[in-house]
C-alpha cells in the first residue's frame, strides 16, 4: 500500500533528526517492530504504542527540554509525500490547516489539531492526542505544534499572526518563547497544546497556489486515506478478536473463520497493510500489559490475563517489549517520560 511509504518516510526523517541531535538511534529503535539497523521498512506499519515509545526514549536520552521544538523547526516536507503539495496549493491558510488535520493520520496516528471559532475573532487550534495505553511524549506533540507554526509562517510570508501558544505545565515557556519569537504561556497540567490564530488572516488567499494541481493532490490524498481507513478497520476487527479470544491463545485460523475469510487471504490482506496476525497480537498484549501496569495490577494477574501459564514466560516477553522487567516498570513507572 502506497500510504505506508508516506509514514515510513516520515519515521526515517525523524530518526535522522534524532541522529543530527546526537542521539543514539539504534538505542531508540531497539526491539521496535519494522526497524532494521535503525531504519524503518517502507512496507511495514508502526503501531501507535511503538511510535510513542520511540519518542519517549528519545526524550529520556536527550538533555534538551526543547528537543521536539528544534525538530519541528526544520521539518522535511519531502517526507510527508502528497501532503506537501496539498498544503502549499491550498487556497488559504484555513484550508491548509484543515488539510493537515484531516490527512495527519497518513503520517502518524498520534493525534491531530481540531479547530474552534471564538466570539473574539480568533480561531483556537487544539491538539488532541489519540487515547492509548501510553500517553504521547510532550516532545512529540511539541514537534507537531512547532512544525504547524512553521507552515503558518512560511505560507503567509510571516504575515499571519499567532496570538498565543498555550502549553502544558512543565514546558520551558521562556526558552520556547525565545526560540519561536512567540507569546507562550502555561495554563496548568490538564491543558494541552493550543494555538490562537487571527481568523481574518487565515482566510487570505495564498499567492501562487495552483488549483488544478491542488485538486489532483486532493483526489490522490483521499484515495490513500480511504485505503488506510479500510486497512485500519480490518486491523481493529482482528485486535478485538484477539482481546476477546484469550489474547496469547488467539489463533489466525479462528480469527479468519470469525471474519468469514480463508486464513491465507487474511494473511495477504494484513501483509498489504504492513502487518501480520502475530504483530497485531503482540500489539494487543503489549497495550494490555502496559495499561495493567499503569493501574498497579499484580504482575501474576497480568500474566494470567494475557494467557501466560508461566510467570517466567511473561517476564521474558515483557522485557523484550520494553527493555525492563514488569517488576521494575510497576515500581518506577520508567516507561513513561515527563519530557
Amino acid at each position: 500500500m502506497k500510504y505506508l511509504c508516506i509514514a515510513s518516510s516520515w519515521i526515517n526523517a525523524l530518526t535522522d533528526e534524532f541522529s543530527e541531535h546526537g542521539l543514539d538511534v539504534s538505542q531508540i529503535t531497539q526491539g521496535l517492530p519494522g526497524f532494521h539497523q535503525g531504519s524503518f521498512s517502507e512496507n511495514d506499519r508502526l503501531d501507535l504504542l511503538s511510535a510513542r515509545i520511540l519518542w519517549h526514549r528519545a526524550a529520556r536520552l536527550s538533555n534538551d527540554p526543547l528537543l521536539g521544538a528544534r525538530i519541528g523547526l526544520s521539518p522535511n516536507y519531502r517526507s510527508v509525500g502528497v501532503l506537501a503539495p496539498l498544503i502549499w496549493h491550498s487556497e488559504n491558510l484555513f484550508t491548509a490547516l484543515h488539510n493537515i488535520s484531516k490527512y495527519q493520520s497518513l503520517i502518524s496516528e498520534n493525534g491531530a489539531f481540531h479547530y474552534e471559532n471564538t466570539t473574539e475573532g480568533y480561531i483556537r487550534c487544539l491538539y488532541e492526542e489519540t487515547p492509548a495505553a501510553l500517553p504521547a511524549s510532550i516532545q512529540q506533540i511539541l514537534s507537531v505544534t512547532v512544525a504547524s507554526i512553521m507552515v503558518i509562517k512560511t505560507l503567509s510570508g510571516k504575515k499571519a499572526r499567532i496570538n498565543k501558544l498555550i502549553v502544558p505545565e512543565g514546558t520551558p515557556v521562556n526558552g520556547l518563547s525565545g526560540l519561536l519569537s512567540l507569546h507562550v504561556v502555561s495554563e496548568g497540567k490538564q491543558v494541552g497544546f493550543e494555538l490562537q490564530l487571527n481568523e481574518a488572516e487565515l482566510k487570505q488567499a495564498i499567492p501562487g497556489c495552483d488549483d488544478a494541481l491542488y485538486r489532483m493532490c486532493l483526489e490522490y490524498a483521499n484515495t490513500l486515506l480511504a485505503e488506510k481507513d479500510k486497512g485500519m478497520a480490518m486491523i481493529q476487527q482482528i485486535r478485538r478478536y484477539v482481546s476477546n479470544h484469550g489474547m496469547l491463545r488467539a489463533e489466525v485460523t479462528g480469527c479468519a473463520e470469525a471474519l468469514c475469510i480463508h486464513p491465507r487471504a487474511l494473511q495477504r490482506q494484513l501483509e498489504n497493510a504492513g502487518t501480520s496476525f502475530r504483530k497485531l497480537k503482540d500489539e494487543v498484549l503489549k497495550e494490555h500489559a502496559l495499561s495493567a501496569i499503569n493501574q498497579a495490577t499484580d504482575i501474576k494477574t497480568i500474566a494470567e490475563q494475557l494467557g501466560y501459564t508461566e510467570l517466567s514466560g511473561f517476564y521474558r516477553i515483557f522485557k523484550g517489549w520494553f527493555g525492563i522487567t514488569p517488576k521494575k516498570a510497576l515500581k518506577e513507572g520508567v516507561l513513561n517520560s515527563k519530557k
